[in-house]
């Protein structure tokens, strides 16, 4: 029976290393689906068959992942479940808009605390790199070859859907950047100045932000090696000719986007100087303070509670906890979080687990303060786990050893 059982757990673990790559490459389902669509017979249940698929997997990996967890797992998953319980039997306001998310949230987003758990970032760097290519030049050839034939024009579709795409290969971007600044690997830093062009292309600024700052933060603060300081000398120049003769970059940039059939939305609005203008997001904010200051708010409105005020998340990441638990217990989970991934970040003595942490910090605490929210996205929560696994070993490795008797 014991040999049954460590047979079935050696066989799932080719799944549980399955699950960490579709954890990472979800966004590759999409392009699945394509593929699905164009087979006889299961081409019209494309959804159906990628449902399929991520079930078996989830399923043929769990003995794996329970094999993994430890107290702090079960305890996380169950306070998660209640809090959510809670919130639909408490926030009658915001019922929709928790049975609506409950999927996405306790079975999609959640888990990946797991995820980030028993994430080796050292054993899975080479297959998330090897994802993380494949997604950025199936996405460039989507929408510079594939939707640029005429017949395929009326697909595209605009904002929230190129802003969805661009927030997620954002992740894999911002990747092939690490690995190319930490490696020095020319094709990788080509390849993420491909996925550049692509998030430039779908006209979004809250995906450039992020990766600005995290390619800004890394390089010059992270990288070492022979003639860095000439090359970020260069860079720098570079830099000030960019300051200094802004609208001709941007008109020479702007004419190689319409030449390849590309949006220049955020060129233009870089020329008319509105780049930084507001969009409508202070206004949001403006209204959420003032809901606070009611006098019946001391718990806040509860998970999606924007969602009783015809909004869907409320532009900041601190607004977002307020909001939802009021002033001082939003303000007490806030401090216990930051104080887990700062603290994480301190102790971590390998370089590699510290840029992955600032690679996950970027694509989730900075998003948050243009869209989306932490509630249902998966990578916060892989965050966290990653950030708790650094402590815990930080925690045994510093342990006294037992005392001989």
């Amino acid at each position: 029976m014991m040999a049954f059982v460590k047979k079935y757990i050696l066989t799932s673990e080719v799944f549980f290393h399955l699950l960490i790559f579709l954890a990472w490459g979800s966004m590759l389902l999409a392009y699945m689906r394509g593929f699905v669509g164009m087979l006889p017979i299961i081409g019209n249940y494309q959804l159906e068959t990628e449902a399929v698929v991520v079930t078996c997997i989830v399923i043929a990996a769990l003995p794996s992942v329970i094999n993994r967890m430890a107290t702090i797992d079960w305890l996380f998953l169950f306070g998660c479940l209640c809090i959510y319980t809670l919130h639909i039997g408490i926030y009658y306001n915001n019922y929709d808009a928790l049975i609506e998310n409950m999927f996405p949230t306790l079975c999609l987003a959640i888990p990946f605390f797991i995820i980030g758990r028993t994430l080796d970032i050292k054993q899975y760097i080479a297959p998330m790199t090897a994802i993380s290519t494949l997604c950025i030049v199936l996405d460039a050839f989507y929408f510079l070859i594939y939707m640029r034939n005429p017949a395929k024009m009326a697909e595209r579709m605009a904002g929230e859907y190129y802003m969805y795409q661009a927030y997620r290969l954002l992740p894999h971007v911002m990747f092939m950047f690490w690995q190319g600044i930490r490696l020095v690997s020319v094709w990788k830093i080509l390849l993420g100045i491909l996925g550049f062009f692509l998030i430039i292309a779908y006209g979004t600024r809250g995906p450039l932000g992020c990766l600005g700052a995290f390619c800004l933060v890394y390089f010059f603060f992270y990288t070492k090696f022979r003639f860095s300081f000439i090359i970020k000398s260069i860079l720098i120049c570079l830099g000030g000719i960019v300051v200094l003769f802004p609208q001709t970059i941007l008109l020479f940039l702007q004419k190689i986007l319409s030449s390849l059939d590309m949006s220049t939305r955020i060129v233009e609005r870089m020329l008319g100087g509105g780049l930084f203008h507001d969009t409508g997001r202070g206004f949001i904010k403006m209204k959420l303070y003032e809901y606070l200051d009611r006098p019946d708010t001391f718990w806040g409105y509860g998970l999606f509670g924007c969602s009783r005020f015809g909004m869907k998340y409320p532009h900041d990441y601190i607004l977002d906890f307020i909001f939802s638990f009021g002033y001082m217990l939003g303000s007490i989970i806030l401090i216990i979080l930051s104080y887990i991934m700062l603290k994480a970040y301190i102790v971590c003595s390998s370089k590699l687990e510290r840029g992955f942490m600032l690679l996950l910090a970027s694509c989730t605490l900075l998003k948050y303060n243009f869209s989306s929210t932490y509630i249902s996205e998966g990578l916060y929560f892989a965050l966290l786990g990653f950030c708790t696994t650094v402590l815990i070993k930080h925690r045994q490795s510093n342990a006294p050893l037992p005392e001989k008797e």
